[in-house]
């Protein structure tokens, strides 16, 4: 496990963080409209990823309890 690289990709801090400078990007009045647009989709993207990023860790760790429950 030490030689492999650890991936930030899939965390909900990376995913929180590239949608802030996505929707940082879309607000900012000093970029092309066309640049502001992709920007806003980019932030809706990373909002959506985080939402279900978010959604199966909790019910993972919900169906990692259970079996522990049922385990005792």
């Amino acid at each position: 496990m030490a030689g492999e690289k650890q991936s930030y990709g899939g965390t909900a801090g990376y995913t929180a963080f590239l949608g802030v400078v996505a929707f940082w990007a879309a607000a900012s009045s000093g970029n092309e409209p066309y640049v502001r647009v992709l920007a806003g989709i980019s932030a809706a993207a990373a909002a959506l990823h985080l939402g279900l990023l978010l959604f199966r860790r909790g019910r993972d760790r919900r169906s990692a309890a259970a079996a522990a429950a049922l385990d005792r």
